[in-house]
């Protein structure tokens, strides 16, 4: 399924949601995917290379960006999950598209976890990758650089952060496509702050989910496995997959892995 590509805005809560959709429109009978890339991504340097064809291949693709993420601009005041989660709701909306199945990266895990508590009937299933429900997963030392920006990573933890010319990438792709080109570092000091302090997302709300979820991880990611582990277990049915030789950073170019998990995952959706 190729189809055309198509593109547009949103506007909810005084804020233009970009979005594409590839693979044409999506009908009633087969909820489309939906792409969320990670924190400071965007839809091109997170999944254009790889999993967005490869996904389009089996139904319609709508690729959103976030508050502060590539075509989207900011707002006043704090970014938070909550209200990404309910701009990922107001796109589904807008175009009419009563359930999907979402695909996230990391922060774009975070956010679907977010759609599916406060908006169920629109999640036909979650695949998180890179990322459970709580930004306390990840390795602990992680998070100590992430609430203490002043801490030099340990030998360990450097091959794991992205590399200098995958942080040109992403600071490129903004600047070509931001409303605001020039406030990338700006909006990724926002984004840290936000994690820094986020709780997580409930845990009640997280073991009562009714939608299939699927995490998928690297056996270097920054995501513990142990965690992980705990995480599949709480929430209803789920299942989690651990991909070898896979870090944070190259799980987005594992689609020929990925897309079967994901595709086994929605049989009968």
């Amino acid at each position: 399924m190729e189809g055309k590509t198509s593109s547009g805005y949103v506007t909810t809560d005084g804020l233009d949601v970009y979005y594409e959709i590839h693979g044409g429109l999506p009908d009633s009978a087969r909820p489309p995917f939906v792409l969320l890339p990670g924190g400071a991504m965007t839809i091109e340097t997170a999944f254009a290379d790889d999993l967005l064809p490869m996904l389009r291949r089996l139904r319609p693709v709508i690729a959103m960006e976030m508050q502060g993420h590539g075509h989207t601009g900011d707002r006043q005041g704090p970014i938070t999950l909550e209200q990404m989660a309910r701009d990922a709701s107001a796109v589904l909306a807008h175009l009419e598209v009563g359930s999907a199945h979402f695909v996230g990266h990391s922060l774009g895990a975070l956010v679907s976890f977010g759609v599916a508590i406060s908006h169920p009937n629109q999640v036909a299933s979650i695949t998180a990758i890179g990322a459970t429900y709580t930004f306390d997963d990840m390795l602990p030392e992680l998070v100590k650089l992430q609430r203490d920006p002043s801490h030099e990573p340990s030998a360990e933890l450097i091959p794991l952060l992205p590399t200098a010319d995958e942080f040109a990438a992403w600071t490129d792709s903004f600047r070509r496509s931001a409303p605001e080109p020039d406030a990338f570092e700006e909006i990724l000091g926002r984004l840290n702050v936000m994690l820094a302090q986020w709780p997580g997302w409930p845990r009640a709300d997280i073991a009562a989910l009714t939608a299939p979820v699927l995490l998928v991880i690297g056996d270097n990611d920054f995501v513990r496995i142990d965690r992980a582990a705990e995480a599949a277990r709480l929430i209803p049915d789920a299942q989690l997959a651990v991909l070898p030789g896979t870090t944070h950073m190259s799980i987005v170019r594992r689609g020929a892995w990925l897309v079967p998990l994901i595709e086994a995952r929605i049989v009968g959706g």
